[in-house]
């Protein structure tokens, strides 16, 4: 058989989880006739239970099996796998810093204005002229960095904006 997208599956897929999470992938299978051609199972972890599709009640296994402590390692090995690629992900979110989105400002830059402010907060506080005292940052891109955080609204057409009529007297002023 030919698959969709020209792309090659896998003769197995492990499921992590019972018989919902088994369910919902056999569905999708089926979606793409591909149910016949794709094994799936599913170890639940909380009794190590594999279930197949159409079954209502879990293989009967010994836990010591080396099939049953092999599916146990692969899914472990794709937890391990998850659980440091998502930390890789949030620790590189986190190293990064709104000075990265500004363009043509390097890391060497990036390092003598962290180090002229001391944070963020205190350069996005600063005046342009106070951010073109730091060495290497001259006036053009200290109105970038300015810019960048403090971006100016391009101002619409006024004309078609409803005016208002102020109207003073003596005892009050209405609008």
């Amino acid at each position: 058989m030919t698959f969709p997208f020209d792309k090659d599956f896998p003769n197995l897929v492990m499921i992590d989880g019972g018989k919902g999470q088994l369910s919902a992938v056999v569905d999708v299978l089926r979606e793409l006739n591909l149910l016949d051609d794709v094994k799936v199972v599913s170890l639940a972890k909380q009794r190590e239970e594999i279930f197949l599709p159409g079954e209502s009640l879990p293989l009967v296994t010994d836990p010591e099996q080396p099939g049953v402590q092999l599916l146990r390692r692969l899914r472990d090995e794709a937890h391990r796998f998850a659980v440091s690629f998502h930390r890789q992900q949030r620790s590189d979110r986190m190293r990064r810093s709104h000075l990265d989105e500004i363009p043509g400002l390097g890391q060497e830059r990036q390092k003598q204005l962290l180090a002229h402010f001391r944070s963020i907060d205190y350069l996005r506080e600063a005046s342009p002229k106070q951010i073109a005292e730091v060495p290497g940052i001259g006036t053009k891109r200290a109105q970038q960095i300015y810019d960048y955080f403090h971006p100016r609204y391009i101002e619409e057409d006024t004309a078609s904006l409803p005016t208002r009529n102020i109207v003073a007297s003596d005892d009050a002023m209405a609008l």
